[in-house]
């Protein structure tokens, strides 16, 4: 038995890393466009539906890394073995995350542009590198680096909020479309789950189910909210679909792009997991790998994801969810919280996989939570009428063939 052993920490210091990604002009990018394309009080309530979900994934999901202390490509290993979490969930993560990145430091290098005047591709590439040391420097300076960054976009947020109320809001009139809501919410939930795959690795350290519940309900839903609404406030109001577009529209002075760019410093948030991920593929330190994810993100910042920003939360809503269904569905109900490391590709796991993400393709309900459902299902039911094999016993002189799992110390 092998059982992870590190430090362990109370909520005031794991909820706080992990709440920070949700104050982020990335979320609000999100909240801008939500806002722009349906009534503002649907577009609220819509960010209310999707905070709360999240929430809940970040409670399950995270919850598994938390009670295990472990990290989520450890997770992984157990439902889609360890070369499929190596080959299949660690690229779907470095694609996504990087994309990530990418909307930061398009808004980042975006707002400088607008300050200095110069070329927006060069101030791109120049605020991708900047954000990209900090990530290579390590996590505890990452963590506190993005408190900073999270407090500077929140100042922004009111900031705004505080302009738009004073000149007297005036929201556009829209046609109210029930299918609309089905809409933004994949959008709004798709999207934030690429936070909430990854969430055990900032979670994993956490003592106790409480911290949990603090963390997922008490801290990352009032942040998810107070941004999203924050962005549906502007998008309403502006009919832009992010906040760099808004600030024209507003009229605020070049302070408040001041505060846009340095918030979108959070972009080396961002670029902590996919560096994870890549450095579990290549087997390199994760330091390293940060060198090829931010020439990927930036790469992509030149290609204008900001621009297909629905499209890119539609390709996560389909690739993503499927993840957090199989893994749920291995910890909670097949290992019973001790999840055993598999070798090599676990089928029932890449079957289950592909079947969410097919079922996400499909038009109808919010497809992310279709994926989670269906991948979820599908892992329990293949799991039940083609059960693996039991592991065969190892002779009592040797350990070398002993299946490894993890749980919690008893």
């Amino acid at each position: 038995m092998i059982v992870a052993r590190e430090e362990l920490f109370s909520w005031t210091k794991v909820a706080p890393t992990l709440a920070v990604i949700f104050v982020s002009p990335a979320i609000l990018t999100v909240g801008c466009t939500m806002g722009m394309l349906v009534p503002f009080w649907f577009a609220v309530g819509t960010s209310i539906v999707a905070g709360a979900t999240i929430s809940l994934l970040i409670y399950l999901h995270g919850g598994a890394g938390a009670a295990s202390h472990l990290s989520f490509a450890k997770l992984m290993d157990s439902c889609l073995g360890t070369a499929g979490s190596r080959f299949l969930a660690s690229p779907l993560i470095a694609l996504t995350q990087m994309g990530w990145f990418s909307v930061l430091i398009t808004l980042g290098g975006g707002s400088a542009s607008a300050i200095t005047g110069i070329d927006r591709a060069f101030t791109i590439t120049v605020f991708g590198a900047a954000t990209a040391i900090v990530t290579f420097s390590g996590f505890s300076r990452l963590s506190r680096f993005t408190k900073v960054t999270s407090s500077l976009t929140a100042a922004f947020a009111l900031w705004s909020l505080r302009e738009i109320f004073v000149r007297g809001v005036s929201f556009h009139e829209m046609a109210y479309d029930p299918a609309s809501f089905l809409f933004l919410s994949g959008l709004a939930i798709g999207g934030a789950t690429s936070i909430s795959t990854v969430s055990p690795d900032f979670v994993k350290s956490a003592k106790t189910k409480k911290d949990m519940r603090i963390t997922a309900f008490g801290i990352v839903l009032p942040a998810m909210m107070f941004t999203l609404v924050a962005g549906n406030v502007m998008g309403a109001f502006t009919l832009m679909p992010d906040p760099v577009s808004a600030l024209a529209v507003v009229g605020l002075p070049a302070l408040a792009n001041i505060l846009l760019l340095l918030g979108s410093a959070a972009a080396a948030s961002s670029l902590y997991p996919p560096s994870l991920a890549l450095a579990n593929i290549f087997k390199v330190k994760r330091n390293i790998a940060t060198i090829p994810a931010a020439i990927g993100g930036i790469f992509l910042a030149y290609l204008g994801i900001v621009d297909q920003l629905s499209s890119f939360l539609r390709l996560i809503g389909i690739l993503l969810p499927p993840l957090i269904g199989i893994n749920i569905a291995e910890y909670y109900l097949i290992s019973k919280r001790k999840p055993s490391l598999k070798p090599g590709i676990n089928s029932r796991g890449v079957f289950s996989w592909t079947l969410g993400a097919a079922t996400g393709l499909l038009p109808f309900g919010i497809p992310p939570i279709n994926a989670i459902f269906a991948s979820l299902a599908s892992y329990l039911l293949v799991n039940h009428f083609c059960p693996p094999k039991p592991p065969e016993r190892c002779p009592a002189s040797t350990t070398q063939n002993k299946l490894v799992s993890f749980g919690m110390p008893k």
